[in-house]
Parts: structure tokens; C-alpha cells; sequence
């Protein structure tokens, strides 16, 4: 994070963990196929680095095992997505629609092959939020069980990612130039202005 307001970073982490806890919360309690919490981890990652990222991810991973403990098995992907939001928000990538969406397909593929290995290693298939009632749709429609790990835990990470990776092209897109000036990512924004 080096010296670039510090400050301002350390403000912004409760704010991305609010949102994904609370984008968490209703994707468990409406049972949504999606994950919706990761668009405060991928936004402030964009615009504060792959540090605070992965503060957000750590946080927001501790803060939804209170209700779903199962989540802390997914630590990984968390962390994973702080770190990668970070390095492709300081490489510019949150400043195009169509690069954030490739980046959020990219991104929903990592994460769908660690998750698909965690739920199927430790859950028998099943996992947490939708990818759980998915996989058993699909076991009982005669898939095997790796099978419906992986197309479930694939499917729910690819439409997760790709809209959360959209959503926060649109939030950087619309924070003033004045506030993105004091953030570490800022040179791969304003250059763009």
C-alpha cells in the first residue's frame, strides 16, 4: 500500500466488507445460485491494490462464517480474489467493460476450480449457498459426484464473477477524480480520463 493514504484506505475496508456481507447474506437467505460477496472485495482491490484487497477478502470470509461457517473452507477463494482484483485494477483492467468482464470470467474460473475441489474433497460435492442445491440437481439427475461439483461450482462462479467484475467497472467509473487521485491504483484511471 506504500504511503498513499493510508488513511483513506483503512475507511474504505469496513465499506467493502459491508457490502459483501451483506451481498452474502441475501444470496444465502433468498438461495440464489450466485455468491454476491465479492463486489466490496473486487472494488476496493481496484482502486487500493492487491493489499487491501486481501484484507477485504480475509474480513468478509471471517465476517460471513458467523452465520455459514462452512465458509471458512473457501478462505482461499477470498483471498485469491482480493489479490487478483488487485493486481488487475493496477494494471488497468477495471477501466473497460469488456476487459472487466473477461477478467471476471477469468477470475470466475479460478475460483470454480478451487471451490469444485474444496466442495468435492471435504463436502462430498455439495457446497455453500446455491452451488449446493445445484450440484444436487445435478446428482440427482445421474450426474457423478466430481461431475456436479464442478459444472455447479463452474456455473455459479462464472455468473457470479463476470456481473460482480461489471459492477465494479461502473463504481470506479463513477468515483471522482479528486478521491481516485489518493488511492494506489490511481495511474491506472486517470490516465484513462
Amino acid at each position: 500500500m506504500k504511503n498513499k493514504n493510508v488513511g483513506l484506505i483503512i475507511f474504505l475496508i469496513p465499506i467493502g466488507v459491508a457490502v459483501n456481507f451483506v451481498g452474502g447474506q441475501l444470496a444465502v437467505l433468498l438461495k440464489l445460485p450466485l455468491f454476491l460477496d465479492t463486489i466490496g472485495t473486487f472494488t476496493i482491490a481496484a482502486i487500493a491494490g492487491p493489499v487491501a484487497g486481501l484484507i477485504v477478502g480475509l474480513l468478509t470470509c471471517l465476517s460471513i462464517a458467523i452465520t455459514n461457517p462452512q465458509s471458512l473452507f473457501y478462505l482461499s477463494n477470498f483471498l485469491l480474489m482480493g489479490f487478483l482484483a488487485g493486481y488487475l485494477g493496477k494494471k488497468g483492467v477495471f477501466t473497460a467493460a469488456w476487459k472487466a468482464g473477461v477478467a471476471g470470467a477469468g477470475m470466475g474460473i479460478l475460483v470454480g476450480i478451487s471451490g469444485s475441489l474444496i466442495s468435492l474433497f471435504l463436502f462430498n460435492g455439495f457446497g455453500v449457498s446455491g452451488t449446493g442445491v445445484f450440484g444436487g440437481l445435478l446428482m440427482s439427475a445421474g450426474f457423478p459426484v466430481w461431475a456436479s461439483a464442478f459444472i455447479s461450482n463452474m456455473s455459479v462462479d462464472m455468473i457470479d464473477k463476470i456481473p460482480t467484475a461489471l459492477i465494479t467497472f461502473l463504481i470506479v467509473k463513477n468515483i471522482p477524480e479528486r478521491t481516485l487521485v489518493k488511492l494506489p491504483n490511481s495511474s491506472a484511471y486517470l490516465k484513462n480520463s
